[in-house]
């Protein structure tokens, strides 16, 4: 059961950023082959969960995109893992949240975004603790929201700089226990690579 619970963490954080179209327009994305993978991790899940993302750009405006999750457990565990596809609440069944106007505001303006700074963005929520880090050779600006109407749960988000990314390159949702911040989920980008397309 905390498997389904954790899938459908990772399925609603997946039909987030489909129905927000992206980290990137996929015009961004040159002619070729991008591959992404993502490996996930919970403490509800006895091994890692990987996700793969390829974007293929055909050089014509027409692009492909291909989705494969690797998930194991049992039969039962796994029995949910076709409807939570179509989640669309940003980590619901982990408890935290952000809300779309916050995330498109930071998404917009990525590139003027200064580390060690704090913004505050729609709804008194905040993004700060803002840093430069390199993610399977992409580089991004990394910092935390966090929602006065939610003090126990801060979520850190990576958002690319340097390569077109379609989900971001790493998300981690902390929860805070006694004072103490305790990481309940962990996607992070493990693998980019790109094949330019042959004429």
């Amino acid at each position: 059961m905390n498997k389904i619970v954790v899938l459908a963490v990772l399925f609603g954080l997946l039909g987030f950023v489909l129905s927000a179209s992206g980290q990137v327009d996929l015009a961004a994305f040159p002619a070729g082959t991008t591959k992404m993978v993502y490996r996930i991790v919970s403490g509800e899940m006895q091994a890692p969960q990987s996700l793969e993302v390829t974007v293929v750009s055909h050089g014509n405006g027409q692009y492909t995109l291909s989705m494969f999750v690797e998930a194991s457990g049992s039969k039962s565990q796994l029995a949910g893992v076709g409807f939570l596809f179509g989640g669309a609440s940003m980590l619901y069944g982990s408890g935290g949240n952000v809300s779309p106007s916050s995330l498109q505001t930071v998404m917009g303006q990525r590139s003027r975004l200064e580390e060690g700074q704090e913004y505050l963005l729609p709804d008194g929520v905040t993004f700060g603790d803002i840093v430069s880090v390199e993610i399977a050779g992409v580089w991004c600006l990394e910092g935390s929201f966090i929602d006065p109407a939610q003090e126990d749960t801060r979520i850190r988000i990576a958002f690319e700089l340097s390569h077109p990314v379609y989900m971001f390159p790493r998300t981690i949702i902390e929860n805070r226990y006694d004072e103490e911040w305790v990481e309940v989920l962990r996607m992070e980008l493990s693998e980019y690579t790109f094949t330019a397309l042959e004429d």
